[in-house]
């Protein structure tokens, strides 16, 4: 009897990790440019360079609006907060993605590398976040 509920346990848990995958594989050419633009932005940010953090909004559709007429890092990242929240919706369940957390500053965000940077806080604290789980 044990057994028989570890096995259904098992084959429910299978069920799941291939629905979750089904659903992660349904993103669309304009998310996957939004989670694009918003990995440019990221990456910007992470290194204080507000003009190619504006330059990333392109490719964020009308969300990047804010972003793109940002007249400081400030400003940027207040705008970047905005994005990460539909970053992260897009981005789970999809491989290759990391939801990271800053416990400083209190500020989530999404990136595709396992190494650290923070674009919240820029070179001063590029390494300090999180990968959630």
């Amino acid at each position: 009897m044990k057994k028989l509920r570890i096995t259904k346990l098992f084959t429910f848990a299978a069920v799941c990790l291939a629905l979750s995958g089904a659903i992660a594989a349904t993103l669309s050419d304009k998310d996957k440019q939004f989670l694009a633009g918003y990995e440019k932005a990221h990456t910007a940010l992470a290194a204080d360079d507000l003009s190619t953090a504006k330059a990333a909004a392109a490719d964020l559709g009308n969300e990047g609006a804010e972003l793109s007429k940002s007249n400081s890092l400030k400003d940027a990242r207040a705008a970047f907060e905005k994005l990460s929240a539909k970053a992260k919706q897009l981005s789970t369940g999809q491989p290759g993605y990391h939801v990271y957390h800053c416990p400083m500053l209190k500020k989530d965000w999404v990136q595709t590398s396992t190494t650290t940077a923070n674009p919240y806080g820029g070179k001063e604290m590029v390494g300090c976040g999180e990968i959630q789980k």
